[in-house]
Order: structure tokens, then C-alpha cells, then sequence
């Protein structure tokens, strides 16, 4: 059970500082309105800034949780390495953790809840960019 709140408490982090990045995308793009293809490609830009951040956040979570112990292992195709939680984590975050590293222990729970917070960010990204798009092609 702790996995599963260490894993929600993240993904609670994720979805507050998702909140504050698209509120800084949306300051960022104001003034663009004469510009429309600017503001979709800026929204689009800070979009993906956003989630490299997130990703890094999450590869910097579990290098903690490894180092910590008793929560589980990776295993598989990892090689301990920063690049190789950062591919674990991208990959976690896009498409649900297909990838040939595999976890054991409780640390599964923190993966699941990764999966589950970046479908929840990914999809609040791109309504928000539709959004976007749809207002500056109107113009």
C-alpha cells in the first residue's frame, strides 16, 4: 500500500504542476492573438517542454525509490543508467510501460500509477491544444 500512495502522491504532484505549466503556456501566448500559427506552435512547444519535465521528474523519482530499496527492482533491458530511466520513464508515460524493462516488487504500483497520470496529462494537453487551435484557426 505504501507504493500505492507513494504512486498517487506523484501522480497528485503531476497533475498540479501540469495546471501551472498550461497556465504558463497560456501567459506565455497572450499577445500572440494577431498571430495564430504562433500560438499554436508556442502551445505546442510548452506543451512538450511541460512533459520532458514531467518525464524527468518521474526518472528522478524512481532513481530515489532504487536507491532507497525495499520497493522492488527493474530488470530486463535496464541498465542503470540516467538515460536509461529516463527512456523507462518516457516510454511509461506515452505508452502505458511497453518497453523491455521490467519491474519487479511494489515499485509496479508507482509504474501503474505513472501510466495512468500521464494518459491523464497527455489527454488534458491535447484538448488543451485543440482548444487552442481551434480558436486561433477561427481567426
Amino acid at each position: 500500500m505504501l507504493s500505492l500512495f507513494i504512486g498517487f502522491t506523484l501522480v497528485a504532484a503531476l497533475g498540479l504542476g501540469h495546471h501551472y505549466g498550461l497556465l504558463a503556456v497560456r501567459e506565455t501566448t497572450k499577445g500572440s492573438d494577431n498571430h495564430p500559427r504562433r500560438v499554436v506552435v508556442l502551445t505546442f512547444l510548452g506543451l512538450l517542454a511541460i512533459h520532458t519535465v514531467e518525464i524527468l521528474a518521474f526518472a528522478g523519482a524512481y532513481k530515489a525509490l532504487l536507491a532507497w530499496g525495499g520497493l522492488g527492482s527493474f530488470g530486463g533491458g535496464f541498465d542503470e543508467s540516467w538515460s536509461g530511466l529516463v527512456y523507462f520513464s518516457g516510454i511509461n508515460f506515452a505508452t502505458l510501460g511497453y518497453t523491455q524493462i521490467e519491474t519487479s516488487g511494489p515499485i509496479r504500483m508507482i509504474n501503474m500509477m505513472q501510466s495512468l497520470g500521464g494518459f491523464m496529462v497527455l489527454t488534458w494537453s491535447a484538448t488543451f491544444l485543440y482548444s487552442v487551435s481551434a480558436r486561433a484557426w477561427q481567426k
